[in-house]
C-alpha cells in the first residue's frame, strides 16, 4: 500500500497545483474570497477528478494483490485458499475463485466510476 500512498499524494498535490491554477479560482480570489473557501468550494472538487479515476483500479489492484501475501505470510484467506486449490489441482474452486475476483475488480471500478461521476458534474451517467 506505501507505493500506492506515494501515487495518491502525487495525483492530489499535481491536481490541486492545477486546479489553483484555473481561470474560476483566479477569478474567486479576485472577488475577495478567503482561502480556505477557494480551494475547498473552487478547487477540490476538479484537483479530486484523477485521484478517483485512479481509486477504482488501485484499490482492486491492492486487494488481489493480497493473494501473493496470505500465501508469503502464511495467513489464512482466499489467496491461501486459491493457491492450495491450484496446487491440488481442484480446477473448480480456482475458477470459481478467478470469477470471484473478476466480480470484486468490476465492482470495485464501477464504484470508481460511480465516484467520478458524482466529484465531476462533466461526467454522465448515461
Amino acid at each position: 500500500a506505501l507505493p500506492q500512498a506515494a501515487i495518491l499524494s502525487r495525483l492530489t498535490r499535481a491536481g490541486m497545483i492545477e486546479a489553483l491554477a484555473a481561470g474560476h479560482v483566479r477569478t474567486a480570489r479576485a472577488r475577495g474570497l478567503p482561502e480556505i473557501a477557494v480551494v475547498l468550494r473552487h478547487a477540490l472538487r476538479p484537483a479530486l477528478t484523477p485521484l478517483v479515476s485512479y481509486l477504482g483500479p488501485a484499490a482492486a489492484g491492492l486487494l488481489t494483490g493480497s493473494l501473493v501475501v496470505e500465501k508469503i505470510f502464511n495467513l489464512p484467506g482466499l489467496g491461501k485458499f486459491f493457491v492450495i486449490s491450484a496446487l491440488q489441482r481442484d480446477y473448480t474452486v480456482v475458477m470459481g475463485m478467478i470469477v470471484v475476483y473478476a466480480v470484486l475488480v468490476l465492482v470495485l471500478n464501477l464504484l470508481g466510476d460511480l465516484m467520478l461521476a458524482l466529484v465531476d458534474p462533466r461526467v454522465r451517467l448515461s
